[in-house]
């Protein structure tokens, strides 16, 4: 990708961060802080983009009809190839994939009230389709710290944005890092959860703490770090009612890796049907 165009990212939502810690995600807020010149190069090399108007409904087709189009391998070699590489724009196709394949389409339901805005499937919010859709702030966290997605709005970006980017291939040290991750998790303690296991993969890959709960995060989306209750997405779609919380203050783990332990190890059966012929 080109690094002048995601510098011109990072510098506009950076400064914008500066300025405002309560709106600096806000279209208005970040685009005050990059010239026309600089937005349209960043345009050009498919790193920043317009806003567009998109309905619930439309939402849910478009990112049917992008993932029709996806291989499943090719998802899996882009998370791979993150691993050494720290490209971390190829991490969260992974779990994007998996929560649109099993994604069925619907239109917006409402929630019992008093949440009826949020769609009872989904939890897509009305203000988050009422109002025009920004995606650079999307960009930014999956290049920041490839962040897990499991709003639809991030999974229609990655699924119709993979296409675009140059095929990558893994390599051997890919492989060596995935097979320690495999071993540390299998040897975690009992009680262990996240916070306790992010530090133990500390040393495996080059990474920060936001990396790991992200790379962790999207285990559990792939279905293969969860509890025996909360089940990832690679079986079926789990909606709004479903991703439950745990009862405690900072619940701040994606789900449903927030529930895992380390005394239920990995779900061998998923690990088998994503890794388990990795190229």
């Amino acid at each position: 990708m080109d690094k002048k165009a995601i510098n011109i990212l990072f510098k506009a939502i950076k400064t914008s961060q500066d300025e405002s810690l309560s709106d600096w995600f806000d279209w208005d807020s970040y685009m005050q802080y990059i010239t026309k010149d600089d937005f349209e190069y960043a345009k050009k090399h498919n790193v920043m983009y317009e806003q567009e108007n998109i309905s619930h409904d439309d939402i849910c087709r478009r990112i049917k009809a992008a993932v029709a189009k996806i291989e499943k391998q090719d998802v899996v070699n882009a998370f791979l190839y993150s691993l050494s590489t720290r490209q971390l724009e190829y991490r969260s196709f992974l779990s994007s994939y998996c929560i649109a394949q099993s994604l069925s389409e619907h239109s917006f339901i409402a929630s019992p009230e008093p949440n009826e805005g949020i769609c009872a499937v989904c939890e897509l919010h009305t203000f988050e389709f009422e109002e025009p859709i920004e995606f650079n702030t999307i960009n930014y966290f999956k290049y920041k710290h490839g962040a897990c997605f499991d709003s639809l709005i991030q999974v229609l970006f990655d699924v119709e944005q993979f296409p675009k980017l140059p095929v990558v291939m893994p390599g051997d040290n890919d492989d060596k890092i995935l097979n320690e991750l495999k071993e540390i998790i299998e040897t975690s303690e009992p009680n262990d959860r996240v916070s306790q296991l992010k530090k133990r993969i500390s040393k495996t890959f080059k990474s920060n703490d936001d990396e790991r709960v992200a790379l962790l995060e999207i285990m559990g989306v792939i279905g293969i770090l969860h509890d025996d209750e909360h089940f990832g997405y690679a079986e079926q779609y789990i909606t709004y009612p479903e991703r439950k919380h745990r009862p405690i203050r900072n619940d701040d783990v994606g789900y449903p890796a927030r529930w895992w332990q380390g005394k239920f190890g990995i779900d061998a059966e998923k690990w088998e049907y994503w890794f388990g012929k990795n190229y």
